[in-house]
């Protein structure tokens, strides 16, 4: 369905929204993604959490942020962790890996994956308080995940 924007006539395209199932993406969780793009233009990534939309990311060159957002939550069989964030080109895939502890740092087996060249999603099983994003410069960003 492509649906006409009012003030600018421009034709919207979406993409199907992505419900985390299989391998390739995050099995558990109350968290979704959208891309979103408009003919011509740059696509988006929308993040929704229990249904309600929690970010919106544009693929932009100018944007240095490679970590955008990290969330845990507590489930019936478990805990687990999910974040999001930007690829650069000039740079390469980044290294995403969540923690855990705070005198002692462990780290988790994280599953990684690209969206559209422009974004990438992570996720793991276990007590995720934080993820840290590491580029093959050696460039590196950290942010604690928020409990839902």
């Amino acid at each position: 369905m492509t649906t006409r924007t009012p003030q600018t006539g421009a034709d919207l395209t979406p993409l199907p929204t992505h419900h985390p199932t299989g391998p390739a993406a995050p099995a558990r969780g109350p968290w979704s993604v959208r891309l979103t793009h408009q003919r011509g233009a740059r696509a988006a990534l929308e993040v929704y959490e229990q249904g309600e939309l929690l970010d919106v990311m544009v693929a932009s060159a100018l944007s240095p942020d490679l970590l955008r957002g990290a969330r845990h939550c507590e489930l019936s069989d478990g805990r687990s962790g999910f974040a999001w964030g930007r690829l650069t080109a000039a740079v390469g895939h980044p290294r995403v890996t969540f923690t855990t502890g705070r005198l002692k740092r462990l780290h988790l087996p994280t599953e990684v994956l690209p969206l559209a060249g422009e974004f990438w999603l992570a996720w793991a099983e276990g007590q995720c308080d934080g993820v840290q994003v590491e580029l093959p410069t050696g460039a590196v960003e950290r942010l604690r995940t928020r409990r839902i």
